[in-house]
């Protein structure tokens, strides 16, 4: 039996997390509502990408603490619609029972860089429904305290037998307005048998028509194409990348699907050391068509750091 199959394994992660609790920590912050949704429109709307730190947290209180730090310098930037990366919703993987037993696991193979995906998939269908509740419980709280919109970002999930790579878009109640799966999956996500979404959905909101195109995805025109097919203004693009970014994928991605379309994208990124043997860079990004940006790169605005937390905020 390996060391983290404990039989009492559930017992103690749903007496540690509960969305009861989520909801105590956050009345503890007493948020004030932001009033920024006053004058948003489908014609304007205030957007920021936030660059998370993929770091380790010591408990529930620190998780939920430190995403609202996040949405909070948003809202004081007058963000009206706040985006979240790729696997944001792993990041409480770090504060659950025996994580570093799961974390011994997950050391990357000497000849791709990544962890073993049979121990990925073991280590996901123990502590991820867990991870998932935290995050989504938070993620909505927040949205509805600051009364904002929150893309959430994106996490692995499994519903029964299937694993889904999956992000989350909330209103400004709290309320899940939908969700989009990954489309096209990566060599490690089809080891790992992620169950591919079948379509790219469009959300019709107070903010606009509003597609998420996570992480890979956006290498394909199919997806901006479908989107934007069905009206979608806004490209919500939550993603990470394992290598170094260089200007080649700062022309490429998403950037192409918004010249394709003439539309904007928000690339949020996850950043900093994964704790599993590889470093996680930036820049998050907003893109717009090149005859609207001065430097004619499709680039709006982008993070100075690549490995730090920060926060982008334009009014489109």
């Amino acid at each position: 039996m390996n060391p983290f199959k404990m039989p009492n394994l559930a017992m103690m992660m749903s007496a540690r997390i509960s969305p009861k609790d989520i909801g105590k920590i956050v009345d503890r912050l007493e948020i004030t509502p932001s009033g920024n949704m006053e004058n948003i429109s489908g014609e304007a709307v205030s957007v920021a990408s936030v660059q998370v730190l993929c770091k380790r947290y010591e408990s529930l209180t620190d998780y939920v603490i430190d995403m609202n730090l996040y949405v909070e310098d948003a809202v004081n930037r007058r963000a009206q619609l706040i985006v979240f990366p790729a696997y944001t919703g792993l990041l409480p993987l770090s504060f659950m029972p025996q994580y570093d037993t799961a974390l011994e696991k997950l050391r990357p193979r000497e000849d791709t860089g990544l962890p073993d995906p049979h121990a990925l998939n073991e280590v996901l269908s123990y502590y991820s429904d867990y991870a998932y509740e935290t995050f989504y419980t938070t993620m909505s709280a927040l949205a509805a305290h600051h009364q904002v919109f929150i893309m959430a970002g994106s996490t692995l999930l499994f519903e029964e037998n299937d694993l889904y790579h999956r992000a989350f878009l909330f209103d400004d109640i709290g309320e899940c307005i939908g969700y989009q799966d990954k489309v096209s999956l990566s060599p490690l996500e089809q080891e790992l048998e992620v169950e591919p979404g079948a379509e790219i959905r469009m959300f019709d909101t107070i903010a606009g028509p509003i597609s998420i195109i996570i992480a890979g995805d956006a290498a394909y025109y199919e997806t901006g194409r479908a989107a934007t097919g069905m009206g979608a203004r806004l490209l919500l693009h939550p993603t990470a990348f394992t290598h170094d970014y260089t200007p080649v994928d700062a022309a490429s991605g998403i950037n192409l699907r918004v010249q394709e379309n003439r539309v904007y994208g928000i690339q949020s990124v996850l950043v900093g050391d994964s704790g599993l043997g590889f470093t996680l860079e930036g820049p998050s990004c907003i893109f717009a068509p090149n005859e609207v940006v001065r430097s004619k790169n499709g680039i709006l605005e982008q993070t100075s750091g690549r490995f730090s937390p920060d926060v982008l905020c334009r009014r489109l």
